[in-house]
């Protein structure tokens, strides 16, 4: 197997070679452009670096994918569009999928050739996801899926849909659920975008009006949902965790060449970059930790809620010290205060307070660490 300094050298250079990918601001237009981008990624074998020769992968370690992930963002390539299928989904595809899922979703997955989104939040069941209403019903060898799904990101572009549904009212929450594979084609789903505070509109609400689905999408066991579930934002958190460290490193490099460009590294820009920089080795001391178990392949445990905390106070903190630079220029599209472009900065301010909510808000974590890690009462 090539050593991980071959490895780093051999992708290095062939970003290098590709150079840089011009990302345009329209959201449709991004969409498309990441979405190739993906491809080109799959065809010259940079995705699904840790995956199994037999879902498509190229069966290396884990510790590549982390060394190709930090080369993609130090080289300021974009990820690729698919990252709900390649870091959320996919991995519970492969642990938990029949041999006929893993050969027919796996590999489109991994080429973007099939979007997947991820329907699991809903209007009345976010952060307590075990409430979930959304309810499918035996029909032969179907079942008929009917309720409301929401902040689903990239519904309205997605292929496929990771989907828990409630099958068994009767039994306490957790157990009466099931994980759907649906196809977002199917007649009777409606995928409606939202816009948020920063322009974008990836989330979205999703209906589901008697949508049929073949029994043999279930992914696992009958009412054996939530324990896959599990798994799914376990992996979510891991790997974004991971992969988030080296955006903000990068992010904050940036910020600083740009005050240093300008002359503008004064008292309270070096106070301000001092805190995030504070923060960024928080950061970094975690993550060694989530790359030994990941390479340990520990598989999820209740210590990603920790990293998911880290991830989300680091975040914020990184992004509100920089907004924080741009004063009240920040609402200026165009502007540059103290050489920093208002629209990057203000816009990555603004993502970064959902840092806290998507993949299971910071109240959800910290019970999890309470309960599971602290072994401490049910409240």
């Amino acid at each position: 197997m090539e050593s991980l300094e071959e490895f780093r050298a051999r992708a290095r250079s062939w970003l290098a070679d590709v150079g840089p990918l011009e990302v345009p601001a329209d959201p449709d237009a991004r969409f498309d452009v990441l979405r190739r981008w993906q491809r080109t990624l799959f065809d010259a074998g940079w995705v699904g670096l840790a995956w199994s020769r037999e879902a498509g992968g190229s069966g290396l370690t884990h510790a590549h994918q982390l060394v190709f992930v930090e080369e993609l963002v130090r080289a300021r390539a974009p990820q690729p569009v698919g990252l709900i299928g390649l870091e959320v989904v996919g991995p519970s595809i492969d642990r938990y999928g029949t041999d006929e899922q893993r050969r027919e979703l796996l590999p489109r997955l991994l080429s973007g050739d099939d979007i997947w989104c991820q329907g699991f939040s809903e209007p009345d069941a976010g952060s307590d996801l075990a409430s979930l209403r959304t309810r499918a019903v035996a029909d032969g060898a179907d079942l008929l899926v009917t309720g409301q799904k929401i902040w689903t990101s990239w519904a309205h572009k997605a292929q496929w849909c990771a989907l828990l549904v409630r099958t068994d009212p009767s039994v306490r929450k957790q157990a009466g659920i099931s994980y759907l594979l649906v196809d977002m084609a199917s007649p009777g789903i409606t995928a409606r975008p939202i816009r948020q505070m920063t322009g974008d509109q990836e989330f979205c609400e999703v209906f589901l009006d008697e949508v049929r689905v073949p029994r043999r999408n279930l992914l696992g066991a009958e009412n054996e949902g939530w324990a896959i579930a599990t798994h799914t934002l376990g992996s979510e958190r891991g790997a974004a965790t991971l992969r988030r460290r080296v955006e903000l490193e990068v992010a904050l490099e940036d910020a600083v060449d740009a005050l240093r460009s300008r002359g503008t590294l004064g008292h309270r820009a070096r106070a301000a970059v001092g805190r995030a920089h504070v923060a960024m080795r928080v950061l970094d001391a975690q993550t060694r930790r989530t790359t030994e178990r990941l390479l340990a392949d520990a598989g999820p445990t209740p210590v990603d809620s920790v990293d998911k905390l880290v991830l989300n106070e680091v975040e914020q903190t990184v992004f509100a010290e920089i907004a924080a630079l741009l004063g009240p220029l920040r609402a200026v599209p165009g502007s540059r205060p103290a050489g920093l472009g208002s629209g990057r900065w203000a816009h990555e301010h603004l993502y970064s307070r959902a840092a806290s909510i998507y993949g299971g808000s910071s109240q959800i974590q910290r019970t999890i660490v309470a309960e599971r890690l602290l072994g401490l009462p049910r409240g």
